[in-house]
């Protein structure tokens, strides 16, 4: 049974997500419990450190993407959208924090936040980001 392209792009995105998602639960947790930072500048940390290998992953792998970076097309959109999920989760994450305060409250409700970007996140990149970049050879 062949794969079709399109099918494997998917494929591949949700693999980084599978991967770059617990990188940012254990991040997130490593600051609040074992370094003690707070749930704003923990969550902060874990979305900022979490994004660098999420875009280089995503472009190199699931788009498939060699030639230079273009950062008016792909490195500004892609921070704005992860600039955006940061202020959801971060949301999510004080507020999780001031009723429960405990770790793993703090992780669901990062989880939470980036799941409901995730799939708008996808048609982004496909049709604006990353298509405008292979289309003018960027």
């Amino acid at each position: 049974m062949k794969i079709t392209f399109l099918a494997e792009k998917k494929i591949r995105y949700i693999s980084v997500s599978v991967f770059t998602a617990p990188l940012g639960q254990v991040l997130l947790f490593l600051f609040v419990e074992i370094i003690n930072l707070s749930a704003f500048t923990s969550n902060v940390l874990a979305v900022l450190i979490a994004t660098i290998p999420n875009y280089l992953l995503n472009r190199f792998w699931v788009w498939e993407i060699k030639n230079p970076h273009s950062f008016r097309h792909e490195i500004l959109p892609y921070w704005a959208i992860a600039f955006l999920g940061l202020i959801i989760s971060t949301a999510f994450v004080v507020l999780a924090d001031s009723i429960w305060s405990i770790w793993i409250a703090l992780n669901i409700a990062n989880a939470v936040a980036y799941a409901l970007l995730w799939v708008a996140k996808y048609f982004i990149l496909e049709m604006y980001i990353f298509s405008e970049t292979k289309q003018k050879g960027r």
